[in-house]
This record gives structure tokens, C-alpha cells and sequence, in this order.
């Protein structure tokens, strides 16, 4: 009952955390340390309690494994560029939620009852390694929606699962994207443009929205190919949603 009630806490206390980060992420690209900081204070809260007083169902074995399993991977994020705060939230997740937060839920009025995760506890049963499999398959699953987007809007090219098309007048109000495009003017007076696509997208500055801009306003270029530009957090926490809810996708496709 006390690890039901542990995990049912540290569940809400992680989602209202992540949910926050991924706000803040998205309008200022920014997280402040305190959302890391609450995350693993909680966490060590919720171990030491779950050593000394829980039911035994937590072992120094899985805690070692579970931080291990973070502290390497928060390596390898840190190693391969992604953001301070995906890594911090990789180790904070690991203090959380040394195993999966499994409980029942039951409920008479709506004749509810359900076991959580949805699939069960995988084998290996370390959430942190799920919820960052969880999060990789989700935010490999982009390119796939984006071609279905392109396709219903009839804009094929081999672009299409890389980004889409957007008015050169939508510029300024969109947030998180790069243009996949350097455009080259041909000449003075000239109709035409050259398009040279750029790996890894171009800032969209106010230098080169004004330059576009003046182009839809000569007739030129009316639509740009931009590409989107979501913080890894947002899959992270899909990912933390998914593994805790359903469980993780790859024990569901495998066992």
C-alpha cells in the first residue's frame, strides 16, 4: 500500500514537473534548475522512505541500477549535444522513479479498474531506460507524420519528411523552426532564385525574414520549406507519459 501511494505521488509530482519543464522549454527556451532539483529531492525523499518503512519491494540492487542506467545515458545525451536540461531531467527521472511506478486503480462509481502500466512492468523494469526508448521511437515517429501532413496538402518532395511549407507571412508568428533553404538571388532584376538546402536548417533571423519578406512582397517567393525544432523535453515527457501509463514499447512489441 505504501509503494502504491509512493508511486501514485511521485507520478503526479514527475508529470506536473515535466509538463511544466516542457512549457517553459517551448515559450523561453529555458527550464530553471529548481524543476530538477524538486524532481530528485522528492525522489530521495520517496527512496529513503521506501528503504525504511515500504514494503521491501525496492532493493539497493535496482536503486544502483536505475541511477547507473541515468547517470550513463545523461552521458551520452550531454556527449551527443542535446540540451543541460535533458540530461538533468535523465538523472532526475532515475532518483524518481528507481523501478517502474506499477499500482492499481479501482474505482465503484465508474466500475473502473486497472492495472498500471497497461502492458506491465517490463523485465528489465528500469523507468528511466523506458521512458528514454519510449520518448527516441516517439520522436522518430515525426518524419512518418510529417509526410502524412505533406501528403494531404499535396506537397510532395523529397523534403516532405524533414519539414513542410508555411506562408512567408506566418514567419513571425511561429516559434521553434528552421528554414531548410539558403536562398541566392540570380542577378540584379532577376526572377530567379536558388535554393540551396542547408543540413541542419538556417536561423531564422530577423535579417533573413526581412530579406524573405521582400520577396513575397515583389512576387517572387510566396512559401518557404521550414523544418520544426521541438526541445527534446517534449518527447521526453512523452515518453514518461507513455512508459507509465501503457509501458515500454519495445518489452510490448517483444514479449
Amino acid at each position: 500500500m505504501i509503494t502504491e501511494l509512493f508511486s501514485f505521488l511521485g507520478l503526479c509530482i514527475g508529470s506536473c514537473l515535466l509538463v511544466y519543464a516542457s512549457y517553459s522549454d517551448v515559450k523561453t527556451r529555458e527550464i530553471s534548475d529548481l524543476v530538477w532539483i524538486l524532481m530528485s529531492v522528492f525522489g530521495v525523499f520517496f527512496i529513503l522512505a521506501e528503504l525504511f518503512i515500504g514494503s521491501g519491494s525496492l532493493s539497493l540492487f535496482q536503486l544502483f541500477i536505475s541511477l547507473a542506467v541515468g547517470a550513463i545515458f545523461a552521458f551520452l545525451l550531454y556527449f551527443l549535444n542535446f540540451g543541460g536540461a535533458d540530461v538533468k531531467a535523465i538523472i532526475s527521472l532515475s532518483v524518481l522513479f528507481p523501478t517502474f511506478p506499477a499500482f492499481y486503480l479501482s474505482g465503484s462509481l465508474l466500475h473502473l479498474s486497472l492495472s498500471l502500466p497497461i502492458t506491465g512492468v517490463p523485465p528489465l523494469n528500469i523507468f528511466v531506460l523506458s521512458t528514454l526508448t519510449n520518448a527516441l521511437l516517439i520522436a522518430l515517429s515525426s518524419p512518418i507524420s510529417l509526410f502524412l501532413y505533406n501528403s494531404i496538402k499535396k506537397h510532395f518532395s523529397p523534403l516532405m519528411f524533414l519539414g513542410y511549407k508555411v506562408s512567408i507571412s506566418e514567419l513571425n508568428a511561429k516559434k521553434n523552426f528552421k528554414l531548410m533553404h539558403e536562398l541566392q538571388i540570380q542577378g540584379h532584376g532577376s526572377d530567379g532564385i536558388e535554393k540551396k538546402y542547408v543540413w541542419g536548417g538556417v536561423e531564422p533571423t530577423e535579417e533573413v525574414i526581412s530579406c524573405l519578406e521582400e520577396l513575397e512582397q515583389k512576387g517572387k517567393l510566396r512559401e518557404v520549406w521550414v523544418t520544426p525544432e521541438l526541445p527534446f523535453i517534449l518527447y521526453l515527457t512523452a515518453g514518461f507519459f507513455t512508459a507509465a501509463f501503457y509501458g515500454d514499447f519495445i518489452s510490448a512489441l517483444l514479449f
